[in-house]
């Protein structure tokens, strides 16, 4: 069995307070693989911008 040099990486996502996990190689540090994707979040914080606006205009 081959030794892969990798490693696992959380964080927390500011926008959203989603945790983000990566797999990164260890040797150049590049992103192999994210969950949730970029994508997702994007579409999180776009959904998060959209809620708070329906809440600031109904409260005006």
């Amino acid at each position: 069995m081959q030794h892969s040099n990798r490693a696992l990486e959380f964080s927390v996502d500011d926008d959203t307070d989603r945790v983000v996990v990566r797999l990164k190689d260890g040797a150049t540090g590049e992103t192999i693989r994210q969950i949730p994707s970029e994508e997702t979040l994007a579409i999180a914080r776009y959904i998060a911008d959209v809620q708070q606006g329906l809440l600031l205009s109904q409260k005006a």
